[in-house]
């Protein structure tokens, strides 16, 4: 079967003039297929590199210029105060700069904390003179009651128990230690201690007869006094443990004494 060659159309001829830019178009369609049905090309993209994206940030980016001198403000800098970090060139403008250096601030120390008071302890008994024999007898409530009613009693009894002690010694005799090697020690004045209690109740006597508040304290403390020996003769254990607290032993004896003679006297 021969092929049909079909010619294209002469120009100027009537079928040239009835073909039209719609013709044109159509016909590789109408060839290939629908134009619904036709592919879009397909895009290329290339990936970007890491320096490209450094570039792009180069670009953006206005480079910065070296850091001035902070004092002169001509001079790129080369150190830092330490305090501040204030940039400087040269020695000379440190020490300008130091000059005008404001001063640090000092942090303001804290206030002490006050310590914490303890609870308030109760205070001991004032400990008792040991060259009053009597001042043991201020724990008792009624010798201070007594005391406090005759402020002068106190020294009363200082001066009859003193009556009662040996005699001082004199300081002029006092004969060195080297010269007494050998020899017996001298006897204070043949004093003894009946002597002693002899001259104690005589003091004793001559105070309670003393007029006024003198003699009137002596007499009610001889009386509080037999009172508390009355107390040890009833009960032996109670009253015998608060005499031994406000007396020593030897002075509680001499008042003993001295009271039984005053009483035996009457």
């Amino acid at each position: 079967m021969a092929a049909t060659v079909v010619s294209p159309p002469e120009p100027g001829s009537e079928h040239e003039a009835q073909a039209g830019p719609l013709d044109v178009a159509t016909g590789p369609r109408e060839l290939n297929g629908s134009a619904a049905d036709a592919e879009p090309p397909a895009i290329k993209t290339e990936p970007t590199s890491d320096a490209d994206d450094d570039a792009e940030k180069d670009q953006i980016n206005v480079k910065k210029g070296p850091t001035m001198c902070g004092v002169c403000e001509t001079t790129v800098s080369k150190y830092k105060c330490p305090r501040c970090y204030l940039p400087y060139c040269s020695v000379a403008c440190n020490k300008i700069h130091q000059a005008n250096h404001p001063p640090d601030t000092k942090p303001k120390p804290e206030p002490a904390q006050a310590p914490e008071r303890a609870p308030a302890a109760s205070l001991p008994a004032k400990p008792s003179a040991p060259s009053n024999p009597f001042s043991a007898l201020d724990n008792s409530d009624k010798l201070t009651w007594l005391f406090r009613k005759y402020p002068d009693l106190p020294q009363q009894l200082l001066d009859i128990h003193a009556e009662t002690q040996p005699p001082p010694e004199d300081p002029s005799k006092h004969i060195p230690a080297s010269l007494m090697q050998g020899v017996a020690p001298p006897r204070r004045n043949n004093w003894t201690r009946d002597q002693g209690i002899k001259k104690g109740k005589a003091a004793l006597r001559k105070a309670r007869q003393l007029p006024g508040k003198e003699g009137e304290g002596v007499r009610e403390y001889c009386t509080l006094i037999r009172m508390l020996l009355n107390e040890e003769e009833a009960d032996d254990g109670g009253a015998t443990a608060t005499l031994q607290r406000q007396f020593a032993q030897q002075d509680a004896d001499i008042i003993r004494q001295l009271m039984e003679e005053e009483k035996g006297r009457r």
